[in-house]
């Protein structure tokens, strides 16, 4: 299944990787920039249309502050809530103990002032051991490039407004400073994936939801050539996670149809060599689609398997396969545009839109992902262009 020529339709923006150190070193500061050469350009950046374009879901008045994390924080003096919420966000930062690591990166970065600055921001702001899971290579990496760094600190921050749970939960998703967007759970209580655990933390400028991993935008996961993305469930580095699924152990051990070859070929090319997708690809050719989806993508793809067409009436899978129109119709129907998104990345989305115009509801969790109903019965495979995940049913476009 894949995308028509219109598949270059303006690529959605995601969220991806949380690298783990790389933002540590300024994940709070940087909700409000991004260095010292941009600290001047902050309120433009909270004013800017893509700033202004976050979703105005926010609750007249702020929820409290839940979550785990949130018992550290003291019950009273300047590091309380009611202290905090005093403060500017860098100032709230400095009395609060979970966030020390941080603070002492955006200190260095000399990003105070503008953590310090008008707002509103929305941040989320790594803990200690956050940074302190990170490798030390990949955070080193991170600090000796201000530029990286600017870009990994100002993708943990949405300008413009203050969003508490509820309000990210309604939002789904938002632009950061950065450019790209990151992505909400439907409670508000997650990020890429990573989990918020204190959220709604109160700040004189910015609403603080404190988190568990540092996130990693996709340039500079790029940067740093996959760095983070090891599979060793840092689930926001979507197409890198693991391949996994009952399904995937007939998958072959070696040559161009395993799973390294297939990394190599774009996705029409590796599906020819999957002995689960053989009816998947005689579809796909029959279309028309095999150069589409050899493009240059990214693409997400649900991919069902022989069996899955096996199932299907024999009357309407004739009647589908005599109508290239009908037949592209549903093949689209499988195929997302402009990302190439882990099972992590689907369950936080919640839903995504295809290339035929329809939308697809995500389901379940990153070990046991469902797709408009449909089993993933092998997840994150990676292709050249896109990231494939093989489904149990062929779905149908309303």
């Amino acid at each position: 299944m894949t995308p028509t020529p219109s598949f270059n339709a303006p690529r959605r923006r995601r969220r991806t990787g949380r690298l783990a150190a790389v933002v540590a070193a300024g994940g709070l500061v940087l909700a409000a920039c991004g260095s010292d050469d941009t600290t001047a350009s902050a309120p433009e950046a909270s004013a800017s249309p893509s700033a202004s374009a976050t979703p105005s879901s926010s609750a007249t008045e702020m929820m409290a502050a839940f979550g785990p994390a949130c018992a550290s924080v003291p019950a009273d003096g300047e590091g309380s809530f009611a202290g905090m919420a005093d403060d500017p966000a860098a100032t709230a930062a400095s009395n609060n103990p979970v966030l020390s690591t941080l603070v002492t990166a955006v200190t260095e970065a000399g990003l105070v002032d503008t953590l310090n600055g008008d707002g509103p921001f929305t941040i989320f702001a790594p803990t200690n051991d956050a940074f302190a899971a990170l490798p030390e290579e990949q955070l080193d990496a991170v600090l000796a490039d201000k530029d990286l760094l600017t870009s990994v600190l100002t993708y943990h921050v949405v300008a413009g407004e203050k969003l508490d749970a509820d309000g990210l939960a309604g939002a789904k998703a938002a632009p950061t400073v950065e450019g790209d967007e990151v992505m909400f759970g439907t409670d508000g209580t997650t990020v890429n994936g990573a989990d918020v655990v204190c959220s709604n933390v109160a700040t004189a400028n910015a609403t603080v939801h404190i988190i568990d991993e540092v996130l990693l935008p996709p340039t500079a996961m790029e940067a740093l050539g996959g760095g983070a993305m090891s599979g060793e469930g840092s689930g926001a580095m979507g197409a890198t996670m693991e391949p996994s699924g009952p399904a995937c152990a007939s998958v072959p051990a070696d040559g161009e149809g395993s799973f390294a070859g297939m990394a190599d070929d774009p996705a029409a090319t590796a599906a020819s060599n999957n002995p689960v997708l053989s009816t998947l690809v005689t579809a796909v050719t029959k279309a028309g689609l095999v150069d589409t989806l050899n493009g240059e993508g990214p693409f997400t793809i649900f991919a069902p398997t022989n069996d899955a067409f096996a199932a299907l009436p024999e009357e309407q899978l004739d009647a589908v396969l005599a109508d290239t129109g009908l037949l592209t119709d549903v093949l689209t129907y499988h195929v997302v545009a402009g990302d190439k998104l882990s099972a992590v990345d689907l369950v936080t989305a919640g839903t995504v839109d295809t290339v035929n115009g329809e939308r697809l509801t995500i389901g379940g969790t990153a070990d046991a992902l469902t797709v408009d109903g449909a089993d993933v019965v092998c997840m994150n495979v990676p292709t050249a262009n896109a990231t494939v995940h093989i489904i149990d049913t062929v779905l149908m476009p309303g």
